[in-house]
């Protein structure tokens, strides 16, 4: 999916994804709470610690998926940094069903992006709000991977690709 992250649309839906719960924060809890929660010295001194344990908690969730959902053993996964885009990864190596590779490639937006926003969004905290609207944004590239592999079979055995955002589809996924 590298040529679909890298379109105008990808950018247009990440950005989106980023602004989408400030609307309904600034409606629920007005602009003084937001700044009130954002521009504290504490928020802006944990801001980056907090960033590296959310980012690894997203690959932390991608592998606890597929380990849950595609049956896989933690030998089965490996940790990265992809040196071109300085991209974290989680990474399974072997074949699992569709079904497990899509929910193991969609439960961190959920996780990391959805949860907190909502959990900002009811307790009024527009940096956690803020935070989950980010990495919601970040986990395009995993919205974008389900996308593509929507009419994959469930049943149909995948990997990971081996150097790409994306899985492998077995060649007979499709034949009848």
């Amino acid at each position: 999916i590298d040529e679909l992250r890298q379109n105008s649309g990808a950018v247009v839906l990440s950005f989106g994804l980023l602004l989408l719960p400030l609307p309904i924060y600034f409606v629920l809890h007005g602009t003084a709470q937001f700044n009130d929660t954002v521009f504290r010295w504490q928020t802006l001194i944990l801001a980056v610690p907090a960033l590296v344990f959310w980012i690894v908690a997203h690959e932390l969730t991608h592998a606890l998926g597929w380990i849950i959902f595609g049956r896989l053993s933690w030998k089965n996964i490996s940790f990265g940094i992809d040196r071109k885009t300085l991209s974290p990864y989680a990474h399974a190596d072997t074949l699992m069903r569709a079904d497990a590779y899509r929910i193991g490639a969609a439960l961190p937006s959920i996780t990391t992006g959805v949860l907190p926003i909502l959990l900002g969004l009811w307790g009024g905290d527009g940096a956690l709000t803020l935070l989950g609207g980010f990495l919601l944004s970040a986990a395009v590239g995993d919205v974008l991977v389900v996308w593509v592999i929507r009419s994959v079979p469930g049943k149909a055995q995948v990997i990971d690709h081996p150097s790409k955002a994306g899985c492998l589809v077995e060649e007979s996924a499709f034949s009848s």
